[in-house]
């Protein structure tokens, strides 16, 4: 009898052990698990933060590139309005430049420019006249007239006052013909020194470099009709 109780409570106490370190073991598990899941709460939310700060700093990236191409396109744009206005300046002053030049050169020729017709000057003998041209095909009074459409106008000591043509076998020291352009006139001899209107076009008076005599262009509907050359 004795000794079946002490077996019975050999038992017990064994049982008492037993379902004591099962309720430990989980304990333990269910610790372990709580800490796992943790972790991995813990570990997505670093990794969250991770990937978030990963995209504000590419975004901060971006933002910067923007900001970098915007100063270099406003940097460019500048630069290019810099040189443009420098080529602007450039090309105004080679265009001073080249007025003044061309400005110059007609003041040079204005005051060394020739009266003459077929090279024929105001002013000559009439025996020098004669020397260039032959005898006249004809003469009424002081005029005398040559061929090719010659007239020469002769003054009271028969010397050359004028001389004057209508044809085009003749041209003067800037190479103008009855026949050329009116508009061919600014080209050749620079702006008149005088313009006048006629019935149905213009004169175009030119005077030479040693101010004693002038050039006169008659010019209608565009075309030198006349050229004269006379003492003044």
């Amino acid at each position: 009898m004795k000794k079946t109780l002490a077996v019975l409570m050999l038992a017990t106490m064994l049982l008492s052990v037993g379902c004591g370190n099962q309720a430990k073991d989980a304990a333990k598990d269910a610790q372990q698990k709580v800490e796992q899941t943790a972790n991995e709460a813990k570990d997505k939310a670093n990794q969250a933060a991770d990937d978030a700060a990963k995209k504000v700093d590419e975004a901060k990236d971006k933002a910067n590139e923007v900001k970098e191409d915007a100063v270099k396109k406003v940097e460019e744009t500048k630069e290019a309005s810099i040189q443009a206005a420098e080529d602007a300046a450039k090309k105004a002053d080679e265009m001073k430049a080249d007025i003044a030049a061309k400005a110059e050169e007609v003041t040079i020729a204005a005051n060394e420019r020739v009266v003459a017709l077929g090279g024929l000057m105001p002013g000559v003998s009439v025996d020098e006249v004669k020397a260039m041209f032959g005898e006249p095909t004809a003469t009424e009074e002081n005029i005398l007239i040559f061929a090719d459409g010659l007239k020469v106008v002769l003054d009271t000591a028969q010397k050359v006052k004028a001389v004057s043509t209508t044809a085009d076998a003749f041209d003067t020291s800037e190479g103008v013909y009855v026949g050329a352009s009116e508009y061919s006139l600014n080209d050749y001899c620079g702006p008149a020194d005088a313009v006048r209107q006629i019935t149905g076009g213009a004169e175009y008076e030119y005077i030479s470099g040693d101010k004693k005599s002038v050039v006169v262009y008659k010019a209608q509907n565009g075309v030198i009709t006349e050229i004269i050359c006379s003492l003044k």
